[in-house]
């Protein structure tokens, strides 16, 4: 394989400026050390697009030339289903569903999200 990086790391470069970070943190609101959060796991997304369409990447130029159709293909799991968390929230959240959570997670680490935020909010006001 040609490959000084990992494949996921050419589509996110790609992607990155379309991300809608947001200048705080959802849960606390802190606005610094801020990290964008995907629920889906791009990693495990990619991997699975490439077997699908029966793509076997070996160089950088070879992902450069499909990423384009990855990111309109997965735009909603890459622009919408995110979200912008402090640092310690993000390490914090992974603590519980793992550095690369599987799909099956994606749609309970928003409730996560939501719980924590509710909680950090409601603390702030007792």
């Amino acid at each position: 394989m040609n490959l000084k990086r990992d494949l996921v790391k050419y589509v996110r470069d790609r992607a990155k400026s379309r991300y809608k970070k947001d200048v705080e943190c959802y849960i606390c609101g802190n606005k610094e050390s801020l990290d964008y959060h995907h629920y889906y796991s791009l990693t495990e997304l990619l991997e699975r697009w490439l077997r699908k369409n029966g793509f076997k990447i070996d160089s950088a130029e070879e992902i450069i030339q499909v990423r384009d159709v990855f990111i309109k293909e997965h735009s909603k799991e890459l622009f919408e289903d995110a979200v912008t968390l402090c640092h310690k929230h993000h390490l914090r959240l992974h603590s519980i569903y793992g550095k690369k959570p599987k799909f099956i997670t994606a749609k309970k680490q928003p409730r996560w999200v939501e719980k924590q935020r509710e909680k950090t909010w409601l603390g702030t006001m007792a």
